[in-house]
């Protein structure tokens, strides 16, 4: 006798129209109902623990990251066209390439997000009372009418699969801080709570279709012939992680000799 069907397994068998009533049910139903309650709960944080996730919310924030790793993709092609071993070579090639996947993703869900929220005119929750949690405003490019998805939440999940996808191991604590960082959206009453899952879902889905599109040329990423996906490179990755670690550690063992030798009393 066969056992029954996983729910996951029934919920992939659903045709397309299916899958997209069931997720504008649910989307409804948050609107309606887990967005005002939440809504009602951070309104009611003390101005410290406001400010608190305010600062946190900067973490997402696209314009660092695409910086930042814009900068580092310039510096490790610039290295690795030098004259130098092909360890070290192949090193600064794989660099590239990660800043590179981190770049793009950011980027691509970011600008998909944003011409989405402005084309939807979604209200901000501080037109709560006024409007209620359902009131679009389609192609209107305002900022108070570009609540969902969240810009910051869909960064932040784009960031947490992008490097979860690069180092595995540690994927558990990455998308919690992900979302931690995504959830600041609605903690600070920016967004809804909906906007803020959507977007992250968005981000960590553009992160899997980024590297999708990667291992089908074999660029960073490899397919299996089982279909898994894995990152190339990965032993040359975690070697260097490790001789990384290890040098942190004996600079904050040497750090930690020299301010015990100056707090010893001199005789």
């Amino acid at each position: 006798m066969s056992a029954s069907p996983t729910l996951t397994e029934r919920m992939t068998r659903l045709a397309a129209y299916e899958k997209a009533a069931l997720a504008l049910s649910v989307l409804v139903c948050a609107f309606l109902i887990i967005d005002p309650l939440v809504l009602k709960v951070v309104r009611e944080f003390d101005p410290g623990t406001r400010n608190f996730f305010r600062g946190l919310t900067n973490l997402g924030k696209s314009g660092w990251i695409l910086s930042f790793s814009g900068v580092l993709v310039l510096l490790f092609t610039w290295l690795g066209a030098q004259q130098i071993s092909r360890k070290k070579s192949a090193g600064y090639r794989l660099a590239q390439q990660l800043f590179l996947y981190l770049f793009a993703t950011v980027a691509l869900s970011g600008v998909g997000v944003s011409l989405l929220k402005n084309i939807l005119g979604r209200a901000r929750p501080k037109y709560f009372e006024k409007l209620g949690p359902i009131e679009f405003q389609p192609f209107t490019f305002d900022h108070s009418f570009a609540s969902f998805p969240s810009g910051h939440a869909t960064t932040a999940g784009a960031m947490a699969g992008v490097l979860a996808f690069v180092w595995p191991g540690a994927r558990v604590p990455l998308f919690i801080a992900g979302a931690w960082i995504a959830s600041t959206r609605f903690l600070i009453g920016a967004h809804y709570f909906s906007d803020t899952v959507v977007g992250c879902a968005i981000g960590v889905a553009a992160a899997y279709f980024v590297r999708d599109r990667l291992a089908l040329r074999d660029w960073l990423f490899r397919k299996n012939k089982d279909g898994s996906i894995k990152l190339r490179g990965q032993a040359l990755l975690n070697s260097s992680t490790r001789s990384l670690t290890s040098r942190v550690e004996a600079l904050g063992e040497e750090l930690k000799e020299r301010v015990s030798g100056e707090n010893e009393p001199r005789q």
